[in-house]
């Protein structure tokens, strides 16, 4: 069947298609709406040594709860391929008065001279499509995801004391921020529960395509050990294949029960379900 699905027709698959996963259909069409923003905003990057990992990380923490919204800062630590310098430091998007950008990103310049700083000026179509690549030689990877609430020393620790680059390889750990107007908003007003979260942690590994990657993905799913504890529940989106059927189920929260019975409705023989599934009931 093709549906329509607003606030007002047929509202509650509309509500579990928020955050649901593709649990219920394919959607063909979005009507989003927008709000006003200048299209030149100031992007780029500040990177530091990984010798300051501590001091980023921590800053992100206690910075990322008071920040204001027109900031965003992912933050990030990599160590590329063929023994590059690894590096720690924060992903630049400021929307706001360009008279208080200073002010927003004194405590990232506090924490001391970085070793680059590309943060300029930059229409912002520029800036989002600047990690695209055209590169035809493909780069195989794998991920982890969780959500974090806040940044405290053991977690550090664990990132810190468990990061390890390797000549083949790229290795990384991003942090996408949430907070702001995401977290103004009810766990149960969308499908999506994690309002509470400050970032989505995700760390990766890439190496050659074709090349064995049992040695790096290994890694990953080690590190993941120590990181995991930290976190509370999982981006449905990342698609975490390996998460057990309670730790997916858990990851609905409070909307579990009603996302059951919007699949019910929709989808009662579960044929969309190579996902962070929500099956019917039996």
């Amino acid at each position: 069947d093709l549906l329509h699905a607003s606030a007002n027709e047929n509202a509650d698959l509309f509500w579990g298609v928020r955050g649901g996963g593709g649990n219920f259909g394919i959607v063909t069409s979005f009507e989003f709406r927008l709000h006003s923003m200048q299209r030149q905003v100031l992007g780029g990057a500040i990177m530091f040594p990984m010798s300051k990992a501590r001091d980023v990380l921590t800053l992100y923490g206690d910075y990322g709860p008071e920040q204001p919204d027109e900031l965003q800062l992912d933050l990030v630590m990599a160590q590329p391929p063929g023994g590059g310098p690894a590096i720690a430091g924060f992903g630049v998007c400021y929307s706001g008065d360009p008279n208080k950008a200073d002010a927003a990103l004194a405590p990232v310049l506090g924490l001391g001279t970085p070793m680059m700083n590309s943060v300029g000026p930059m229409d912002y179509v520029e800036l989002q499509r600047s990690g695209d690549t055209d590169d035809p030689r493909a780069v195989a990877g794998y991920m982890k995801s969780g959500f974090v609430t806040e940044m405290p020393k053991g977690l550090v620790d664990a990132l810190v004391e468990g990061f390890e680059g390797h000549p083949d390889r790229t290795t990384q750990v991003v942090f996408q921020q949430s907070g702001g107007q995401i977290g103004r908003v009810a766990p149960d007003a969308t499908a999506f529960a994690q309002r509470d979260a400050m970032a989505n942690m995700l760390p990766s590994v890439g190496w050659a395509f074709g090349s064995d990657p049992d040695a790096h993905i290994a890694w990953c799913r080690e590190f993941w050990t120590h990181l995991e504890p930290f976190t509370h529940g999982f981006y449905a989106n990342d698609g975490d294949s390996e998460a057990s059927v309670e730790n997916v189920a858990s990851n609905y929260q409070v909307n579990l029960e009603r996302l059951t019975d919007v699949k019910n409705r929709y989808d009662p023989k579960n044929l969309f379900r190579l996902n962070a599934n929500v099956p019917p009931t039996v």
